[in-house]
């Protein structure tokens, strides 16, 4: 009896001791690896800044290159092609479940604001299914796009717990996903832990933003230019020990001139300055998030879902139909006469500036190239997670999954609901979030948009659209400059099995 009591009394003394963590996941939308000041940005991130003085900074933390890819494997820990995930968006396939429904069922209260990819084909036509996965919500569905950030759109409906929402007269989604966030967490019920995913829709297209935050960033860009900013934040990167010292810039983007020779500079620098506020606004998002939880025992990871985008977008309204739900016009285009930043614009950053989020690597979203796929990961969790390390760990946004399941002491199911779910595809980084080191991925693969690619060690091989392989060394070669496929043709056809088998698989 008393081996038995003193038993209890240590278990006792080790579940206080151990309480489970809150977890906050906070993800950016078509975000650079470089734009925050932490990786050697010019944007000013103070939050940010302070998340990754306190915690942990990965230099080598892989996405899926696009939006809905990336977040299918968020939520399920599994690649997105093996929950039929494969284009921008879409609908997550029965052989999977999502961190919220095991964690809600494991007495966590969850939570998801913003750009919501969580849901089924069986449950898709009614957003109150949402509420299979989450106990509250607040923001769009993951089958539509992320819409205009200061009015409702036609074809991006709005929900708060299951009832459309329409955004007030002055609101900004990034603003209003923030006061539910702030909402939940001050009326949650404080005797159990919670889970809670922030999906911002910045800095995603159009670029909006609010004139106060925008104002801050003009004369910057204007006197900069992109050529200056790449160079200046590889500098950052080297000198922060993110990236190694040699590390080279790549080319400039093939479609921009240089920066003294480049058109319509006003124009130009006024894109960027309102992508610059979009963050701006995120990182005020994530101070008003962390002041309600400093002093809670919260592990919180920052990382985005793909490099920057290069693309354009055409005509949205229609004959007799406009693209946004108050009817008023929208004017489209990546012209010199539409200034962006108001919600009647729809204009986007364009390849140059995207070449600047991505610096210093090469390519962009939807590329496999590490211009694509490259993001910073940001893990805070105070005494658990050493301040101001950066880990050069290879890892996926598979990882981050795992990691969850982990630190909440939650088996990965085989079976849910009657569902047969795949095994995970993810690695849980909690050994290296403690200081540590883990057996980590024999490969990393990647099949977005017609590219590919496929990581090993330090070598990668990559191909765009119906190109041949090239090959790198990103031990010494990070960007990607120098293709050794001529000089090691045996390596490239051992690692192109590797990629063909797991495409099959």
């Amino acid at each position: 009896m008393k081996r038995l009591l003193i038993a209890l009394l240590l278990l006792s003394s080790f579940a206080a001791a151990a309480p489970r963590p809150n977890i906050i996941v906070i993800l950016a939308d078509d975000m650079g690896f470089s734009d925050l000041g932490c990786y050697g940005g010019e944007i000013q991130t103070p939050n940010l800044d302070k998340l990754a003085a306190e915690g942990m900074r990965f230099s080598q933390f892989y996405n899926c290159a696009l939006c809905g890819p990336s977040r299918a494997a968020l939520m399920t820990g599994l690649h997105p092609h093996q929950v039929g995930m494969t284009q921008w968006t879409g609908l997550l396939t029965s052989n999977c479940v999502t961190m919220f429904e095991v964690l809600k069922r494991a007495d966590y209260t969850t939570c998801a604001v913003g750009r919501l990819d969580m849901l089924t084909a069986e449950d898709w036509h009614d957003p109150q299914n949402l509420s299979h996965h989450v106990d509250r919500y607040f923001g769009t569905t993951g089958h539509q796009g992320p819409g205009n950030y200061f009015a409702n759109t036609r074809n991006t409906a709005f929900y708060r717990d299951g009832k459309p929402y329409t955004i007030p007269e002055g609101g900004y989604k990034t603003d209003l996903i923030t006061d539910f966030t702030v909402e939940f967490l001050r009326q949650r019920d404080q005797s159990r832990p919670f889970l809670l995913y922030i999906a911002h829709y910045a800095p995603h297209w159009p670029l909006h933003a609010k004139e106060a935050d925008i104002a801050k960033y003009r004369k910057l860009y204007r006197d900069l230019g992109w050529d200056a900013a790449r160079e200046q934040r590889l500098k950052r990167l080297v000198k922060s020990g993110i990236l190694p010292a040699g590390t080279k810039l790549s080319p400039r983007e093939a479609r921009a001139a240089a920066w003294s020779e480049a058109e319509h500079l006003d124009w130009e620098a006024e894109r960027m300055a309102v992508f610059a506020a979009q963050i701006d606004c995120l990182d005020q998002s994530v101070g008003r998030v962390m002041e309600a939880v400093r002093g809670t025992n919260t592990l919180v990871f920052f990382l985005s879902d793909n490099g920057a985008s290069d693309k354009a977008v055409g005509q949205l309204d229609k004959p007799g139909q406009t693209w946004r739900a108050d009817g008023k016009r929208t004017r489209v285009g990546n012209k010199p006469d539409i200034m962006p930043g108001p919600g009647d614009t729809f204009v986007t950053a364009g390849p140059a500036w995207a070449n600047v989020s991505n610096a210093p690597f090469r390519l962009h979203k939807q590329s496999n190239h590490e211009g694509g796929i490259s993001s910073p990961l940001i893990a805070w969790w105070p005494g658990v997670v050493p301040a101001g390390k950066i880990s050069p760990e290879v890892s996926h946004i598979t990882d981050i999954t795992a990691t969850v399941f982990d630190v909440a002491g939650q088996t990965y199911p085989t079976t849910f609901d009657n569902r047969v779910v795949t095994p995970l595809a993810g690695k849980s980084l909690l050994p290296v979030l403690k200081g540590g080191t883990r057996a980590g991925h024999e490969s990393l693969c990647w099949a977005t948009s017609g590219c590919k690619a496929v990581r090993m060690g330090d070598w990668k091989l990559v191909a765009l659209p119906g190109k041949p392989w090239e090959l790198y060394d990103l031990k010494t070669d990070r960007t990607e400059l120098h293709d050794l496929a001529s000089q090691q043709s045996e390596r490239v056809a051992a690692m192109a099995k590797v990629f063909e088998a797991w495409q099959k698989k």
